[in-house]
């Protein structure tokens, strides 16, 4: 940690690849959608690499590196408790899709034909087949993040492609 402090990256990456295994089986024992332990954890490394100034090289690493961890997941759970609150159960689902005119149809799908396959995919599987980030990604062999991007990606060019038309 003090080469890391010092700006050495190599000693960065080697300090990431040894604690990544740890933080990870720390927070398979604290957050229950063990889909979101990636990203919580990406968000632990993220807060040590800008905290790490205040890391004092005189003290041992763990409890420090464990208390960032703790807050950052703390900081996920009450997130998460959050939304589960203001979710209400009802008996049935919503009706998914609402009809669209055959323009918008024909320019919905001459849209997705135009993009790349991995951002069709992830458009598809996220606003057609209303499934979520984590199985998409699973399904897509990929990252959340990545597809993320790629849906991101695939939502611009629909935009470009709405707007550039009205």
């Amino acid at each position: 940690m003090v080469r890391t402090q010092d700006g050495d990256r190599d000693a960065f990456r080697a300090l990431l690849e040894k604690i990544t295994p740890i933080l990870k089986a720390f927070l398979r024992k604290r957050i229950p959608d063990s889909t979101e332990v990636d990203d919580v954890c990406q968000e632990i490394l993220l807060a040590l690499y800008e905290a790490r100034h205040t890391y004092q090289p005189q003290r041992p690493l763990e409890p420090w590196l464990f208390a960032i961890a703790r807050n950052i997941s703390l900081d996920y759970l009450r997130r998460r408790w959050e939304r589960v609150q203001r979710q209400e159960l009802v008996e049935s689902p919503p009706q998914r899709a609402v009809e669209m005119s055959g323009e918008l149809s024909r320019r919905l799908q001459e849209g997705l034909k135009r993009m790349p396959p991995a951002h069709r995919e992830a458009f598809t599987m996220l606003k057609i087949d209303g499934i979520s980030v984590a199985e998409a990604a699973r399904k897509a062999g990929v990252s959340a993040g990545t597809l993320r991007v790629r849906a991101h990606r695939a939502y611009q060019a629909l935009k470009a492609l709405f707007v550039d038309r009205e």
